[in-house]
């Protein structure tokens, strides 16, 4: 492991070294969402710095309305803009960016998120001395006004906002898609799982393939702030779809195992009680899908929402 890591990492060092202009391909999928916020200010740091860069957006067959709005940022310096005519998901847009793009440096951003520091380019720039790096995502610091969408927030802000010294205990299992740069071959060595069209898991699945490849990963503070927050019950709709992914990843592959959901799943299967736990879910389930819809959700409720929907899937599989 330390011999496979030295060598990566003598190999990093050498496409980023004095004697090379650094260089730099930002890649976003958009789905209907305005992302000029966050496009003006990647522009404007990558041309603050002594950096090739582009920045690919590429829209995955949005609302005609947000086409519109997303298309005129095509002008800012660097921008790379595409149209796809239909919609091919999140893991076939990541590939085709991977593929398409100019520079072996690539990073990669979700089109909702928020950049929170003025030198978050230059942070990456100086800190990529692994072929992948992660910088983390932070949600607000208050729960929203509306409550339909707490739920979304409390999670984030509770389950995924870490820091880079609670990620490195676990870095394959903290790898997310959303604020990482990799080298454009460590991707294309890897890639993202094209069958996963709908949300969630196809990270899980990622991070996994890295760590069987032995590719290290470096853990580091430079978030991103998430802001597209999902109402209640479009939230609660897409987690149902991230758990019949993780089933199917879990059942065929393997992938998955050190979720919460799949330990949960595997100690009631190994005392022998999913029936129980499905009828006693289903005898409370009012409470549980009320609780979540409200302003003050419960994350352990939200535990057993996953949990459930992951053994149904099997069950009905």
């Amino acid at each position: 492991m330390i011999m496979a890591e030295c060598w990566i990492l003598k190999k990093k060092r050498s496409v980023t070294d004095m004697s090379n202009p650094l260089s730099l391909s930002i890649l976003i999928p958009v789905y209907n969402y305005d992302v000029g916020p966050l496009v003006r200010a990647l522009s404007e740091q990558c041309s603050r710095k002594a950096v090739s860069f582009e920045i690919r957006i590429y829209d995955d067959a949005s609302d005609l309305d947000k086409k519109k709005v997303n298309k005129k940022y095509a002008t800012l310096p660097g921008v790379v803009y595409k149209e796809l005519e239909q919609n091919i998901g999140r893991s076939r847009i990541r590939n085709l960016l991977a593929r398409e793009a100019a520079y072996e440096e690539l990073l990669f951003l979700d089109c909702d998120c928020k950049i929170p520091s003025k030198n978050f380019i230059e942070i990456y720039l100086l800190n990529n001395t692994s072929d992948v790096v992660i910088g983390g995502t932070i949600y607000a610091p208050d729960k929203p006004k509306e409550k339909i969408y707490s739920l979304h927030w409390k999670a984030g802000k509770f389950r995924e906002e870490r820091s880079a010294n609670e990620r490195v205990d676990h870095p394959y299992h903290r790898v997310t898609l959303n604020n990482i740069m990799i080298l454009r071959d460590t991707f294309m060595d890897v890639m993202l799982d094209e069958s996963i069209i709908s949300y969630g898991h196809e990270d899980t699945k990622f991070g996994q393939q890295l760590e069987e490849k032995r590719i290290p990963i470096r853990h580091i503070d430079n978030p991103v702030i998430h802001k597209g927050l999902n109402t209640n019950a479009d939230y609660l709709e897409k987690t149902k779809e991230a758990q019949d992914n993780l089933y199917r990843l879990y059942s065929k592959q393997g992938y998955g195992a050190e979720t919460g959901v799949v330990k949960a799943y595997k100690r009631l299967e190994k005392f022998k009680l999913k029936r129980g736990f499905i009828l006693f879910y289903r005898l409370i389930q009012p409470i549980i899908e009320n609780n979540l819809n409200s302003g003050t959700p419960s994350l352990f409720f939200f535990d057993l929402f996953k949990l459930y929907h992951f053994i149904k899937e099997e069950r009905e599989g």
